[in-house]
């Protein structure tokens, strides 16, 4: 009898020192895991890594109160968290307004059942917020030289709003570059942005990029006589468009607009009277044969044929712990990729890009759709197809790229 109440009491003092919220601490494997933020002005980038129990999409909550540790479907209010595919473990938020907010990160099952259980420093963390970028003005000046007045440039969203007045309706030109335009011989290494340009004008540059601007008239480009005033016709700061974004990229140029057609009645004085379109004067005979020769030229053969290629995490057969994302690139690098029926996998792929994926994943998918318009003949699309992806892998694509530019040169395509 003494013994058993002696054990007795050393199992109530081992409740005692677990505490009642031992049981609570436990972690679960239906929980995300590793959740950090870095912020960067108001946008606030989340990382996590995925359960390996609960393979269904993560819904991230915001609230500008703490999450209590049990909460339900129904204690988030009418919040509609945002869903971020499974294997993605990233999420760019952007905050409407300075301060402390709350992140509550829930995994699902692939069947849909939301798991809601709060782990503090787990599925959850405070992040203190600055406010939105300072927009970026160029204080408009007064009526000067140049018959171009008041630019303003100003920084609204993703865009650059270029507003300006001018003292005649001729057509102008709106000019950017990574440098100051202080000089008309800055246009040279300047862009044309758009020509017949109206105020206002909202351009999309590269982002993480300063640019400056500057307007001109039409018709004094093609006299000659352009002129150059700093703080009335070309901006004295640089505007930038922050690197993040959320959404959609923009599509950049990748060249300049050609300048226009220069006038010799304006370039040359004294020949008002001087056609600008003579009637074409046929070539001789032996001239016209020996033109004949000059564009055959030497016949030059295709590079070798070259082979396939894919990346080893794609080619692997184990499906444990695989995201979604990438078992569903395997099903069409091993289907039709690797039998080489390229208009089926092109189909594929298309169907795989159509939807929402991570950067990389995405960046493989590109790279076997270029394969597949290559061995399809179309040289060209590859070509560009490859340059999109050029920057994640250098190496593997130089490779495809001179490949297309040589049979495009070859066949003068």
């Amino acid at each position: 009898m003494r013994k058993s109440g002696v054990l007795v009491f050393c199992f109530l003092l081992l409740g005692i020192l677990r505490g009642p919220g031992a049981q609570e601490r436990e972690i679960p494997g239906t929980v995300i895991s590793g959740l950090e933020a870095v912020t960067r002005n108001n946008l606030v980038r989340l990382t996590w890594k995925d359960s390996l129990a609960a393979a269904g999409p993560v819904y991230i909550y915001r609230s500008s109160r703490p999450f209590e540790s049990s909460v339900s479907a129904g204690s988030f209010g009418a919040q509609r968290p945002v869903e971020v595919p499974y294997g993605v473990e990233s999420y760019i938020d952007d905050v409407e307004s300075a301060g402390r907010v709350y992140y509550f990160v829930a995994a699902s099952s692939a069947a849909g059942d939301l798991h809601l259980q709060v782990i503090p420093q787990l599925n959850t963390l405070a992040v203190e917020v600055a406010g939105p970028p300072a927009a970026v003005t160029e204080v408009p000046q007064p009526r000067g030289p140049g018959g171009i007045f008041g630019l303003e440039i100003r920084q609204e969203g993703e865009g650059v709003v270029i507003r300006y007045q001018t003292n005649s309706g001729a057509n102008t030109m709106l000019y950017r570059s990574v440098k100051p335009i202080t000089h008309t011989t800055d246009l040279l290494s300047a862009v044309i942005v758009q020509s017949a340009l109206g105020s206002p004008f909202t351009d999309y540059p590269v982002p993480g990029i300063p640019y400056y601007y500057a307007v001109i008239f039409e018709d004094e480009l093609r006299r000659g006589n352009v002129g150059i005033y700093p703080g009335y016709n070309a901006t004295t700061r640089a505007v930038e468009i922050q690197a993040e974004r959320v959404g959609l990229p923009r599509a950049a140029e990748l060249r300049s607009l050609p300048l226009p057609l220069m006038s010799l009645n304006y370039a040359v004085p004294g020949i008002d009277n001087f056609s600008e379109l003579k009637n074409p004067i046929p070539l001789g005979l032996n001239a016209a044969k020996a033109l004949g020769i000059l564009r055959r030229g030497k016949e030059t053969p295709d590079p070798p044929p070259r082979a396939s290629r894919a990346f080893s995490q794609d080619l692997e057969t184990d499906k444990r712990g695989v995201p979604a994302e990438n078992l569903a690139l395997r099903v069409i690098v091993q289907g039709p990729f690797a039998k080489g029926d390229w208009e089926a996998s092109r189909r594929e792929l298309d169907r795989y890009l159509s939807g929402h994926h991570s950067v990389i994943s995405e960046a493989r998918a590109r790279f076997y759709r270029g394969q597949c318009l290559y061995f399809s003949g179309a040289w060209r699309e590859a070509f560009y197809e490859f340059l999109l992806v050029k920057s994640y892998f250098p190496v593997e694509i130089s490779e495809w790229l001179d490949s297309c530019l040589e049979i495009l040169v070859n066949r003068r395509l």
